[in-house]
C-alpha cells in the first residue's frame, strides 16, 4: 500500500491536517448541538426505566432464527478471512476501514440476544459505507489470490442484504410490523424511531458520527502511518474532476447514498408495513365488535320474544 501512497495524487500533510481538523470541528460541533438540544432525552430515559422494570419482571430470551445463524456464519467467516489477509499482507491498519468496523458491529448485533433498535440503526443508517465499497470497483492490486474478489463481494453484499432481512421479515429491532417473529415492545421500543421526524434526526446524528470517524481516525491515522484509508489521503480514480475537494465530494455522495439506501427504504417500509399492521389490527377489532354486536342483538331479540309471550 505504501507504494500506492507514494505515487497517488495527494496533498501535503500540513494541508491534510488543517482539513481534517476543520472537518472534525464542524462535525463535532454539530453532534454536540444536536445532543444538547435533544428534546426526547428525558422521555427516552423514562422509557428505558420502564423497559428495564418490565424486562426484570418478565425476562425475554431471544432464539436466533435459521437465517440469522446462516448470516452470522457468513459474516464471521469473511471477517476472519479478512483479518488473516490483512496481517499476511502486512497492512493490519486496513482493519480500521469502515466496512471492517461495521462488520464487527453487525456480528455483535446478530449474535447478542440483547441487541436493540438503537444499535441496529447505528449500523443501518451507516449502510451507505458498504454500498460505496460495492459501487467502487476494487483495484486489482488489492488482491493477492484469485478467490479474494469473491470474498470481497460476498462480504459487502451480505452487509447490505442482512439489515433488510430484519426490516422486511424478522422484525426483531422495530415495530414496523408485528409477526410471529416479532419481539415484545420492551425489546425494540424506541422513542427515537416513533416518528419520521425523530428518525431523520437520528440519521443526521449517525451520519455525523460516521464523518467524525473519517476525519479523526481515518484522516489523522493516514497522516501518522502514511496510509490511504478510505480515500482520505489519496484521491480516488476518477476523482480528478473534483480537484482537491474529493473528500468533500465523498461526504456529499455519502449523504445522498445514505438517504437512498437507508432513510427512504426505512420510511417506505415503516409506512406500508405499519399501515398493513394497523389495518389488520383494525379489521380484527371490527370483527370482534361485529361478533359482540350480533350476540347483543340476539340476546335482545330473545328478551323481546319472551316479553311478548308473557303479554
Amino acid at each position: 500500500m505504501s507504494n500506492f501512497v507514494d505515487t497517488c495524487f495527494k496533498l501535503s500533510e500540513g494541508h491534510d491536517f488543517v482539513v481534517f481538523t476543520f472537518h472534525s470541528i464542524i462535525w463535532g460541533t454539530l453532534l454536540h448541538l444536536m445532543n444538547r438540544s435533544d428534546p426526547i432525552k428525558l422521555q427516552e430515559k423514562q422509557q428505558q426505566n420502564n423497559i428495564n422494570k418490565k424486562s426484570n419482571s418478565n425476562p425475554h430470551t431471544y432464539k436466533l432464527k435459521p437465517f440469522e445463524i446462516l448470516f452470522l456464519g457468513i459474516m464471521v467467516t469473511v471477517t476472519l478471512i479478512n483479518i488473516v489477509l490483512r496481517f499476511v499482507k502486512g497492512v493490519p491498519i486496513w482493519l480500521l476501514q469502515p466496512c471492517h468496523v461495521l462488520s464487527a458491529l453487525l456480528i455483535y448485533i446478530i449474535s447478542n440476544k440483547k441487541s436493540d433498535s438503537n444499535i441496529f440503526y447505528l449500523y443501518f443508517y451507516n449502510l451507505w459505507m458498504p454500498l460505496v465499497g460495492v459501487l467502487a470497483v476494487p483495484d486489482d492490486s488489492w488482491f493477492y489470490y484469485s478467490w479474494e474478489p469473491m470474498v470481497f463481494y460476498l462480504h459487502h453484499y451480505a452487509m447490505l442484504i442482512i439489515p433488510f432481512y430484519y426490516m422486511l421479515f424478522n422484525h426483531r429491532f422495530h415495530a414496523h410490523f408485528k409477526s410471529s417473529t416479532s419481539l415484545p415492545i420492551e425489546h425494540y421500543g424506541n422513542i427515537r424511531l416513533s416518528t419520521l421526524k425523530n428518525r431523520l434526526r437520528l440519521f443526521v446524528q449517525v451520519f455525523t458520527i460516521g464523518m467524525l470517524y473519517h476525519s479523526l481516525v481515518l484522516g489523522y491515522g493516514g497522516i501518522l502511518l502514511n496510509e490511504d484509508l478510505n480515500s482520505m489521503k489519496c484521491r480516488f480514480a476518477g476523482g480528478e474532476i473534483f480537484g482537491i475537494y474529493w473528500r468533500e465530494f465523498l461526504t456529499i455522495g455519502g449523504w445522498i447514498l445514505g438517504w437512498l439506501v437507508a432513510v427512504l427504504p426505512d420510511t417506505l417500509i415503516h409506512y406500508f408495513l405499519n399501515s398493513k399492521n394497523t389495518s389488520t389490527t383494525t379489521t380484527k377489532k371490527n370483527s370482534i365488535l361485529s361478533i359482540l354486536s350480533d350476540g347483543f342483538n340476539f340476546i335482545q331479540s330473545r328478551i323481546n320474544l319472551e316479553i311478548k309471550k308473557n303479554n
